[in-house]
């Protein structure tokens, strides 16, 4: 679980770095708009020297992990009480995971019938509803945290079709940078 979290949290870091890096491109209009008065070659070493030091320390974070998982270790125990999730949200343990995912699905279920406007509106709901998950239950009290909040969000993307708002910005970036009309 701890290593999906660790990959999840890198892999929208460096997503998000990549996408970021991409205003400053080799040729690009930013560039050409700069002319001689910048230097945009010091900031794409600076991207690629921090996106580089990203993947070492990922690596090295799941590398354990990794060893541990090759070995058989269980990913959980029914006997102990402990869940199995199809979805790692970052909750500490399982049935935490399962019951963000339930959230997910119900989220997901009320969009599809038409309860919300928009899908901002759906995610709204959700975040509110991990906010009564983590104040109702003590086991539960990271269903509160960013991590679990940026991962449920994500799902919702993915699943009911929006924008994490993080492509717009990028869009609005590059239109005040005159990489877009």
């Amino acid at each position: 679980m701890a290593h999906s979290k660790v990959d999840n949290t890198f892999n929208g870091a460096m997503d998000k770095l990549k996408e970021l890096s991409s205003v400053f491109r080799d040729g690009g209009k930013l560039e050409a708009a700069c002319g001689d008065d910048c230097d945009l070659g010091d900031v794409r070493s600076a991207f690629e020297e921090l996106m580089g030091a990203m993947r070492e320390a990922h690596t090295e974070a799941t590398m354990e992990e990794s060893i541990t998982q090759e070995a058989g270790a269980p990913d959980y125990n029914p006997s102990r009480g402990e869940y199995a999730s199809e979805r790692d949200y970052g909750m500490f343990t399982d049935e935490g995971n399962a019951e963000v995912a339930e959230v997910v699905d119900d989220i997901v279920a009320r969009h599809e019938r038409g309860e919300f406007d928009s899908p901002e509106r759906a995610i709204d709901a959700a975040m509110s509803d991990l906010m009564n998950l983590a104040d109702d239950n003590n086991n539960f009290a990271e269903a509160s945290d960013t991590d679990v909040r940026d991962q449920v969000v994500r799902d919702l993307n993915s699943r009911i079709g929006r924008d994490s708002g993080f492509g717009e910005a990028i869009e609005y970036m590059k239109k005040l940078a005159g990489l877009e009309q």
